[in-house]
């Protein structure tokens, strides 16, 4: 069979599994994503797809703009603006010190080098947008958080759930670089010398020139964003054609993309700056009604077949065999993310608190937004799901990497039991447990 047949015919069976998937979740209440990865490990078992790969290149380049350009149209500015202390807080702070934590415990309990361990910390940290805005969406059809959040709270547990969820796959990914960038070479010789003087000036050198990356990558990111939003919005206003309007629109997720890879500024940043001022201006200011009113229809279907592909494929990549060969290990991996989750929300959520109180009667645009009660803080610690981000980044690291492979199968671990076991049970809890307010 010849390649691209291959290709065509793979496409529609992935699809017409998907399609059964959802079919399922009716009948077996289970999130879709769920379903869906469950049905991948089923069919991965049997081996129908050997030659379907997973790559990095697929996921970044392919995948990734339109799912989180989606979820970025989507933001409502005013909420994400009442918010925007919680969400900085965590995406930005919570990140690192879940990163860091877990990496400090692999080096120290499993014995990984240092890089090896914060790396992989980077890597499992991120939050997963797509299964966290599906499970959201299929919940909001069904009058549960968007009736319980919406108002005077501008459905404030929602917006930090979700801007989080996108923000901090930027930051985690900007770590990652940074991390994969060390160098320890150095480190043993400085330390075994003693010389106090010398070892301060190497940890904060490291320290200084992962900071300053991490800004420039972060920061840059989002002002690129900015622009190009602007920039698409103004384009849009030349045209009175509604479908080329929205070609444009969609563009705009990879011209983010391309534009970021040059400027070595993070891309994910980039999309989600981009998207957010595109919804928030172009939509309202510079384009059709008509362009309005259909594109969330195409932007949405669009994400709903990459996420129901992506889905099934991480299913049918994941080797069950091995990963239950290897149950002591993946019960301490599926502590250890839950744990740095808890200590990121419970760690931060006060500070956010105070400021926000603080903010509140000073400045207008703080004035809707919510405190992290305990209920809150526990849907956020069970909403960190981890997803295709953390695969692809896995995948993406150097083949000569020390102990490449013991980091992908605990990543493809993690993420097996945030996309069947977590999922479900934060299905459940944002169902009934939010309700009662």
């Amino acid at each position: 069979m010849h390649g691209s047949h291959y290709i065509v015919i793979t496409a529609i069976v992935l699809l017409s599994i998907a399609s059964v998937g959802g079919i399922l979740t009716n009948y077996f209440k289970i999130p879709y994503t769920s379903m869906l990865v469950i049905i991948g490990l089923i069919v991965g078992i049997f081996h129908i797809f050997p030659n379907l790969k997973i790559t990095p290149t697929l996921i970044y380049y392919v995948f990734l703009p339109i799912i989180i350009f989606e979820g970025a149209v989507n933001i409502k500015i005013a909420p994400l603006m009442s918010n925007a202390i919680p969400i900085g807080i965590l995406s930005i702070f919570g990140t690192i010190i879940s990163a860091v934590f877990i990496g400090i415990v692999f080096h120290f309990i499993l014995d990984f080098p240092l890089k090896q361990a914060l790396i992989f910390g980077a890597i499992i940290t991120p939050t997963d947008p797509i299964s966290i805005l599906a499970l959201l969406k299929n919940n909001a059809k069904k009058n549960s958080i968007d009736d319980n959040y919406s108002g005077d709270n501008n459905d404030g547990i929602k917006t930090v759930l979700e801007g989080e969820s996108l923000f901090n796959d930027g930051i985690s990914l900007v770590l990652f670089e940074v991390f994969l960038g060390l160098n320890f070479h150095n480190a043993g010789l400085i330390f075994l010398k003693g010389d106090i003087l010398n070892i301060f000036k190497y940890v904060f050198g490291i320290i200084g020139i992962s900071a300053l990356k991490f800004l420039y990558e972060s920061i840059g990111g989002s002002i690129l964003g900015i622009i190009l939003g602007y920039a698409v919005s103004f384009l849009m206003s030349l045209t009175i054609d509604y479908l080329t309007e929205i070609m444009i629109s969609l563009l705009l997720a990879y011209v983010s993309l391309i534009f970021a890879y040059y400027l070595h500024v993070s891309f994910i940043m980039a999309i989600i700056f981009s998207g957010i001022v595109l919804a928030n201006f172009g939509f309202k200011k510079k384009v059709s009604s008509k362009a309005v009113e259909v594109f969330p229809v195409i932007i949405e279907y669009l994400a709903f077949i990459i996420n129901s592909v992506l889905f099934l494929i991480i299913g049918i990549e994941i080797n069950l065999f091995k990963i239950l060969n290897l149950w002591i290990i993946s019960i301490f991996l599926i502590f250890l993310v839950i744990l740095s989750r808890f200590i990121a929300v419970y760690l931060f959520s006060p500070i956010s608190d105070k400021i926000v109180n603080k903010l509140r009667y000073k400045i207008k645009t703080f004035s809707q937004s919510i405190n992290l009660n305990k209920r809150y803080k526990r849907f956020l610690v069970f909403g960190g799901l981890r997803g295709a981000l953390p695969i692809a980044m896995a995948l993406s690291l150097p083949l000569d990497l020390h102990m490449r492979s013991k980091i992908i199968t605990y990543v493809f671990i993690s993420v097996l039991f945030s996309l069947t076991v977590q999922a479900i049970i934060f299905d459940i809890f944002s169902k009934k447990k939010l309700k009662k307010d």
